[in-house]
């Protein structure tokens, strides 16, 4: 299920926000945090809890999330490939 959300964050299918928030969420949760989701993870904290005054804007977090969902994906293949 993660691999599906991520997926559809990096294909622009589902807003970063709305998909690392899921992933945190729904999944995560679920599965008792493994630490291969802690990355996505710290991404839903960050678009959760954004302020102006942090000197980053919503946007930019929003491309380091689709980044993390590429991220996670090319380790999930590279991780199956290797099985």
């Amino acid at each position: 299920m993660a691999d599906w959300v991520a997926g559809q964050m990096v294909d622009g299918s589902l807003d970063a926000a709305a998909g690392t928030h899921l992933i945190w969420a729904d999944i995560a949760e679920d599965l008792g945090y493994p630490e291969e989701l802690e990355p996505l993870v710290h991404c839903a904290h960050n678009l959760d809890g954004w302020e102006e005054s942090w000197g980053v804007s919503f946007e930019e977090l929003s491309r380091e999330a689709v980044e993390t969902a590429k991220q996670f994906l090319n380790k999930r293949s590279a991780a199956q490939a290797g099985s």
